[in-house]
């Protein structure tokens, strides 16, 4: 008997990686943790009148649509990473995600200057002694 199966010269793309569930796990972690100093510097930058806290505010949001888009390129990759759709794997997905993120960071790059200009023509009254304290939390985040 005669058969026409491919089985023989089939084979699974799959580059995931040793690490890619300890990396996928720790990458969330970091989402929350920037997720919550991201409110508070926004928060806090608005309320103290720090065009500084606003602006690290929202380079932490862009640090969180970043990991966020990379944990989801992660949560992705496992999922489809036996799908035959796929010919070269789901690797890719983590170069797609960070292009992305590299997107957004110029969109919210673009945002930050705009409102300082804003800030240079109206300037508004800045309280110092509460700014730095939340600023040196949002650096220890950040280290």
């Amino acid at each position: 008997m005669h058969s026409h199966s491919l089985d023989q010269w089939t084979h699974e793309h799959l580059f995931l990686g040793e690490r890619h569930d300890r990396n996928a796990r720790r990458t969330w972690f970091v989402v929350a943790l920037t997720a919550i100093m991201m409110v508070g510097e926004i928060t806090a930058g608005s309320y103290f009148g720090s065009m500084a806290l606003l602006a690290d505010g929202w380079h932490m949001g862009t640090h969180f649509a970043a990991l966020g888009i990379a944990g989801a390129a992660y949560l992705f990759a496992r999922q489809h990473a036996r799908d035959a759709r796929f010919s070269f794997g789901t690797g890719k997905f983590g170069d797609l995600a960070a292009f992305s993120s590299a997107i957004i960071l110029g969109i919210v790059a673009v945002q930050i200057a705009y409102e300082s200009v804003l800030r240079l023509l109206s300037p508004v009254p800045i309280a110092y002694g509460e700014a730095i304290a939340v600023a040196s939390l949002g650096l220890c985040v950040n280290a």
